[in-house]
């Protein structure tokens, strides 16, 4: 015999049954808006493919995928498809560093030539480069013309990380020139953003791990995330099958596609990887270091990477991360290449984060990231 539900039960359970209704509405209001917005953008910047992922600590409030990974196939966008990241492939590389400053095999004060197999400085300058100043672009390393000439079509470099910053830096070396390559100021007294420089971050990590960067990277970072879905190396994602989301340049009102391509300095731009595998390595950022139960960095570490270092300098710099909008408090970075725009951020109070991956380089992200970001604390 089934009981009846007393009266005071029963509108309770009702008044619960219509809240979780009215949630659920207002949330799909809000998505439908941001969809909207989504949707002009789209065309109004003449997008191909956006991929958009809202998150809190470990948990995806929203994701989507828009357009198409090939425009000439009619190939839609999933979640499955990756994107080359361009320069927020350096949070990584700053992460890979990092963990090496966690167990103690340098300072960041430290010089780099302590630690370097060749020597590196500004010329005419005696002030030591420091990991500190590698990490805030405040190095004086420039990005000379010839740092453009190392793009490979199809392919992965052949040139070693190691032997190319050797050349690039050191007197005598083929690419070598010191009024390119180099700024004119003292190392630690102005920013000028350093590709060269957040490179040679990458050489650092082989010199104090004693193997290369890429297997660095997978070993500490990528296999214990379970970022399966992350490639430095484009030899590996083909050999893997992964689906690349078709990089183009929009021309005369047509989609040029640009063929996949990779360069020698590849730590300050080369990695390709998924919206959902870029939010495990986030979660750590918004939860004191850890994340899939994985120490990544100390959470003093953390904090530091979101402090600006140079505040007489430029206040909106902390260790290979940007303050992106201070309004929202939002730390990340953004990354801009041939055929991709990327941005990522996140706000280390309320957890909220986005992603946003898209495969044409004359896009700005920065609304639809507010926007992403506003919808995240809604949901």
């Amino acid at each position: 015999m089934i009981k009846k539900l007393p009266n005071v039960v029963l509108w309770v359970f009702l008044l619960l049954l219509f809240q979780n209704c009215k949630q659920e509405e207002i949330s799909m209001d809000l998505t439908r808006d941001f969809e909207n917005m989504i949707a002009e953008e789209i065309d109004l910047q003449h997008i191909p493919a956006l991929a958009v992922l809202i998150f809190k600590e470990n948990t995806i409030l929203y994701e989507n995928y828009f357009g198409y990974s090939n425009v000439q196939n009619r190939i839609p966008l999933t979640r499955d498809d990756i994107f080359l990241l361009a320069s927020i492939s350096k949070d990584v590389t700053a992460t890979a560093l990092l963990q090496l400053f966690d167990a103690g095999y340098f300072a960041l004060d430290d010089p780099i030539n302590d630690y370097l197999p060749f020597r590196v400085s500004v010329p005419n300058y005696n002030q030591p480069i420091t990991f500190r100043m590698l990490l805030t672009h405040t190095s004086g390393i420039a990005d000379g013309p010839l740092l453009y000439t190392q793009y490979y079509y199809g392919q992965d470099s052949p040139t070693p990380l190691h032997d190319f910053l050797k050349s690039y830096l050191v007197p005598g070396g083929a690419y070598y020139n010191a009024t390119e390559n180099f700024h004119d100021f003292t190392p630690g007294t102005n920013f000028s953003y350093s590709n060269a420089g957040s490179a040679l971050i990458g050489v650092l990590v082989e010199q104090l791990s004693k193997t290369d960067f890429n297997s660095y990277c997978k070993k500490n970072i990528f296999q214990p995330l379970k970022m399966n879905h992350t490639y430095w190396r484009l030899e590996e994602a083909f050999q893997a099958n992964a689906s690349i989301a078709q990089p183009y340049r929009f021309n005369n009102n047509q989609y040029q596609p640009i063929q996949h391509y990779t360069f020698t300095d590849y730590p300050n731009g080369g990695l390709r990887s998924s919206p959902r595998d870029m939010h495990k390595l986030l979660t750590a950022f918004v939860q004191n270091g850890m994340s899939n139960n994985y120490p990544l960095l100390k959470a003093s570490t953390i904090n530091t990477m979101l402090t600006p270092q140079f505040p007489t300098i430029n206040r909106e710099v902390g260790l290979h991360l940007f303050l992106m909008q201070a309004t929202n408090n939002l730390w990340g970075h953004s990354g801009s290449e041939s055929g991709v725009a990327t941005i990522l951020a996140f706000n280390a109070n309320t957890k909220v984060g986005a992603i946003i991956f898209t495969n044409q380089k004359e896009v700005n992200l920065s609304d639809i990231l507010a926007e992403a970001y506003a919808l995240g604390l809604k949901l």
